[in-house]
């Protein structure tokens, strides 16, 4: 039996957003696995120095190209309006423009990452027996940007149209590929990092070959065409309207996520590996939030397109609720289960007690994050990405670098760097509450909407 796609706009509101954001939490379970897969397996047969450089070059990878996945947000976003005003015209020009953009700057950012390696692992105070593994994992992975992009740009698209299920089965044979890939390049051949990133060059290519394909057989009317795609103007500036507030505020994440690496890798190469170990886990509990922020971002797309405003604001409350439900449930197994986790990654005592301390400052308050993915999803959603970017680097970049650099020089402890997540967390929810609730962004966007479209 083959997928269809979910009609967010009509039926039970509860049940769309579940059959629609499972997929995508299934998704990001598998992309997060055969992540985990990467450092679980360089762990184990290389050691602490190669299992921090994986989880340290990760940080500097989400920065490098974080940005330009906004791209795939803000295609999804126009995809998910156009599909429910049935545009046909509209999708076409969208598609071409979108996969033509993530070609073009998946080249460039593949260029700079193979090319300047060196220099973009010197911001990393990256400690002297981490850094070869450091740089052979970077330039490899790099030279599959192009790669990334095509798959998570054509991933977005094809689940703006509510088939959530595709991507999730592109994803699962790809981590079968990039598990049998890490099995032999770095268990059997021993070509440790390296090996690593090749198995995840490997799993990316066939989850892009597939969602390519995908493309040229939706209906004929916009289905890609890959020798024949011409770029729309006017549609590539309304992607990268809505593309770059969007990106700007993954790389607010990503810049201050940077930042609190380099403080971490300054306490040395147990401390992160430690924290390396606890990251692979600690990722298992955004992903609900992830799925179901995706989730309510394309339900009010689609649903503004189709003029169905009264269904928007129940879906919000829904969401959350869900969220922060699943989230518990997670911190609950994870807090149960984590002396065994973390021996998943490492044997190494000391570096489970780094990864014990961050779980318990980090995980009585990681619920509240739900309140960040959920409104920002849904104002995203409806186009109106600016204030969201903004509100997120005031409370979570700006104020990281605020804490880390007026504290710690008095107070010299790894715990004052694991605290900047929480309170940022915290602080920015109660922004982002704050602004959906009193400033009525969601209104707003609705009549522009409609503004636009009786004009």
């Amino acid at each position: 039996m083959r997928p269809s796609p979910v009609n967010l706009t009509e039926g039970s509101i509860t049940g769309s957003i579940i059959k629609f954001s499972v997929p995508i939490l299934l998704t990001n379970l598998l992309q997060q696995l055969y992540n985990s897969i990467d450092s679980a397996v360089v762990g184990h047969f290389c050691g602490d120095a190669a299992l921090a450089a994986v989880g340290s070059t990760g940080v500097l990878i989400n920065l490098l190209i974080g940005f330009f996945l906004g791209l795939a947000t803000g295609a999804g976003v126009l995809y998910a309006m156009y599909y429910g005003a049935g545009d046909r015209k509209s999708l076409k020009k969208l598609i071409d423009s979108a996969m033509l953009l993530s070609l073009i700057i998946g080249a460039v950012m593949t260029f700079v990452g193979v090319v300047f390696t060196r220099q973009l692992l010197g911001l990393m105070d990256m400690p002297q027996e981490a850094l070869k593994p450091s740089e052979d994992y970077l330039r490899i992975y790099m030279a599959g940007t192009i790669i990334t992009l095509v798959y998570n740009v054509g991933a977005g698209l094809i689940r703006a149209e509510g088939d959530s299920v595709r991507p999730l089965i592109y994803l699962a044979i790809g981590g079968l590929g990039n598990l049998g890939m890490d099995i032999l390049a770095v268990g059997v051949l021993g070509m440790g990092a390296a090996g690593a990133a090749w198995a995840t060059v490997f799993a990316q290519t066939i989850t892009a070959v597939l969602v390519v394909i995908r493309l040229t057989k939706l209906d004929p009317s916009y289905a890609l065409r890959p020798l024949h795609m011409k770029p729309d103007k006017v549609t590539l500036w309304d992607v990268v309207r809505i593309s770059v507030p969007c990106g700007l505020q993954s790389s607010m994440y990503n810049i201050s996520n940077l930042l609190v690496q380099i403080k971490i890798n300054a306490f040395g190469t147990v401390a992160m590996a430690g924290t390396t170990a606890y990251g692979k886990i600690d990722a298992f509990v955004y992903m609900p939030m992830a799925a179901l922020s995706l989730a309510i971002s394309t339900f009010v797309g689609q649903n503004i397109g189709a003029g169905r405003y009264d269904r928007m604001k129940k879906a919000i409350r829904v969401s959350l609720a869900l969220s922060i439900c699943c989230v518990l449930v997670l911190c609950a197994v994870i807090f149960v289960f984590f002396e065994p986790l973390m021996h998943i990654f490492t044997d190494d005592e000391q570096a489970i007690a780094f990864g014990r301390d961050m779980l318990y400052y980090l995980f009585p308050v990681v619920w509240f994050y739900s309140f960040v993915d959920i409104f920002s999803g849904a104002v995203r959603g409806s186009g109106q990405a600016v204030q969201v970017t903004v509100i997120c680097a005031l409370c979570i970049c700006v104020f990281r670098i605020f804490w880390l650099e007026a504290l710690l020089p008095f107070f010299a402890d790894i715990r004052v760097v694991y605290l900047c997540y929480p309170v940022s967390w915290v602080l920015c929810g109660l922004a982002l509450t704050w602004y959906y609730f009193r400033r009525s962004s969601l209104r707003r966007a609705i009549a522009q909407h409609t503004a636009a479209h009786t004009a």
